[in-house]
């Protein structure tokens, strides 16, 4: 689905400095996958402007998130017929009409994305069937834009520096939650590894993220989040076919705190001008800018190891 930008974009930039007009724009995407992931890659991509080459897994993600955000606007009208399936025991029928709800793609298939959907489906009948009140099936946000603009002080060099922010992105679901409050929920079309617990750090900052950046948009009515989860409907890394890994937990305050963590990291960054790499064998080898980065540079400051093997560029499905 064809994307507009909010205005709150307008008057914020990546490209800033102590000083500029605009505000320090961050999403959750640049701090906490880029910058996150490596100061030095969210310089190349935010602030240098280069562009990842489009992957495979790239486009199977926004093929499934636009159907989806189609899904829950095709079943609304028939979803007092699927209730009385449901009610009446007739799964297959309710099942069906659910299936049906999914949108037809302008082309057939090819990434992948089919056996997902149809692990979504499968899940979202169960969520049907546990909801108390069917009418709550239906999503209190779908794909929402949350935008806020707030300000951090940061200690630089024994100097407090007050950073103008303006934080956003795009919320996939939330619903209401068994207690009344919200619960936010995130799809994903990649791989979940169980017993991963850096994996599991980073998704519970990625709802952290969410639930602040919602808390701050003066746009949105006053609503607490209570509990928050994600869907892998790939399943395991570990393991075969399309095994579903879902969770759903209570809402953890402290990652907040996390995530306001990496963000004075990144102001510091900004202040500074010092993105320094984070070299790893296991993480550089996937990198798009491996081969410009200074960690790999003859001589660097930052080389690898001699006595390390320097990892080979791995190569990436590409979306012609």
């Amino acid at each position: 689905m064809a994307y507009n930008a909010h205005p709150a974009y307008k008057t914020s930039t990546y490209l800033w400095e102590p000083g500029a007009e605009k505000k320090l724009r961050v999403t959750k995407t640049s701090l906490l996958s880029d910058f996150g992931y490596c100061p030095k890659q969210y310089e190349f991509k935010r602030i240098d402007g280069r562009k990842s080459p489009v992957t495979d897994a790239m486009t199977r993600g926004i093929n499934v998130h636009d159907a989806m955000e189609l899904f829950y606007i095709k079943v609304k009208p028939r979803l007092s017929e699927i209730i009385n399936f449901a009610e009446k025991g007739e799964d297959e029928k309710a099942l069906d009409l659910l299936l049906k709800s999914l949108p037809e793609p302008d082309e057939p298939y090819t990434l992948g994305e089919e056996p997902i959907l149809l692990t979504r489906m499968e899940w979202e009948y169960a969520r049907l069937l546990a909801c108390e009140d069917k009418e709550e099936f239906l999503p209190v946000y779908n794909e929402v834009d949350v935008h806020a603009f707030i300000e951090e002080s940061v200690e630089v060099n024994g100097e407090t520096i007050v950073v103008p922010i303006h934080i956003g992105g795009k919320i996939d679901r939330a619903f209401r939650s068994e207690d009344g409050r919200l619960a936010l929920m995130e799809l994903k079309t990649g791989k979940w590894k169980i017993g991963d617990r850096y994996k599991l750090k980073n998704m519970r900052k990625e709802m952290a993220f969410y639930a602040w950046a919602l808390a701050e948009d003066e746009s949105k009515p006053d609503d607490d989040v209570s509990h928050w989860g994600w869907l892998y409907p790939a399943g395991d890394s570990g393991g075969e076919g399309h095994i579903k890994h879902w969770d759903y937990e209570k809402f953890k305050r402290q990652y907040i705190g996390y995530v306001k963590k990496d963000l004075h990291k990144l102001l510091e960054s900004y202040i500074t001008g010092n993105f320094q790499p984070t070299p790893s064998q296991g993480k550089c080898a996937w990198c798009d800018f491996m081969a410009d980065c200074p960690a790999w540079q003859e001589g660097g400051d930052h080389h690898w190891p001699a006595y390390k093997q320097k990892p080979k560029i791995i190569q990436k499905e590409v979306k012609e």
